[in-house]
């Protein structure tokens, strides 16, 4: 299987926590031009973490990961120890949610604080599905 897609999109939200990091010192319009390319790349990640542990799943002989919603996903997921607290990626779904259907400062600060933790979240996902470092 390629995993491809994830470690990009991983390294990628990586690269965008670290700016989000440093963010400090910049200009107001280029600090919140950071905080909403987190944002986009935290939804976009997300998405496909998700899809590419469904189709994980489903290689490894999972049956019922073929039509299972993102919750299913994780779930099952966690029931294989590729996600070590299920509850935590509920959230990160409904951040997601939040933030892809409403754009206030509220929703974003939530996606913000989670960042850091949904980083290694993710990390830690792709590490069990391919046993590689990251």
């Amino acid at each position: 299987m390629d995993y491809t897609q994830l470690k990009t999109a991983i390294q990628r939200f990586g690269e965008m926590l670290e700016a989000y990091r440093n963010n400090a010192g910049r200009p107001p319009l280029e600090q919140e031009a950071v905080q909403d390319s987190l944002i986009k790349r935290f939804e976009y990640t997300l998405e496909v973490a998700w899809k590419i542990c469904k189709k994980h799943l489903e290689e490894e002989g999972f049956a019922e990961a073929a039509t299972g919603s993102p919750k299913s996903i994780i779930r099952l997921a966690a029931q294989r120890n590729l996600i070590s607290n299920p509850e935590t990626w509920f959230n990160y779904l409904q951040f997601r949610q939040d933030t892809s259907h409403d754009y206030s400062v509220d929703k974003a600060e939530v996606v913000l604080d989670v960042a850091e933790g949904f980083y290694e979240d993710v990390v830690n996902l792709y590490r069990g599905m391919t046993g590689e470092s990251f």
